[in-house]
């Protein structure tokens, strides 16, 4: 496989959802993959140019120092990015589980309300119907009337 290619796989692929909100976070995502896989790039070019401006300064030992120090940093920055991407891969893939599930839930109740209404009665309306409406009363109250009683 030639180095295009590489390239080419090495950058996310874009599937841009079309729902606003989506694609905004969609893109946010996106863009956090790709500094992660690119970050090399700004890491040695800041340690190409902060070598060369603090060599000709202070000398080519502090040149070297500064260049490692920024590498250092760099890959600090990268690692927090990492990390950052690993957290939001995490929380995706879980609210993706949880989406599933909820939907399952929902088609597993659609068919066995769709399956099983026949059996319980012939439409909703009549069932509802039969409810019959009553009054909440005090228990001491019921128990006094019929101590009464007797």
């Amino acid at each position: 496989m030639n180095k295009i290619k590489r390239f080419r796989f090495s950058i996310p692929p874009w599937n841009m959802p079309s729902d606003p909100v989506k694609a905004v976070w969609w893109f946010l995502y996106w863009l956090l993959q790709l500094l992660v896989q690119f970050f090399w790039l700004p890491i040695i070019l800041m340690m190409i140019y902060e070598t060369y401006s603090n060599s000709l300064v202070g000398g080519v030992f502090n040149g070297i120092v500064s260049g490692i120090l920024t590498l250092f940093v760099g890959l600090i920055v990268w690692a927090v990015l990492y990390g950052i991407l690993v957290v939001v891969k995490i929380s995706t893939g879980i609210s993706h589980a949880v989406s599933d599930m909820k939907r399952m839930q929902q088609q597993q109740e659609e068919f066995l309300r769709q399956a099983y209404s026949p059996l319980m009665g012939s439409n909703r309306a009549e069932r509802e119907g039969r409810v019959v409406e009553g009054t909440i009363t005090d228990l001491e109250e019921e128990r006094q009337k019929r101590r009464r009683e007797q």
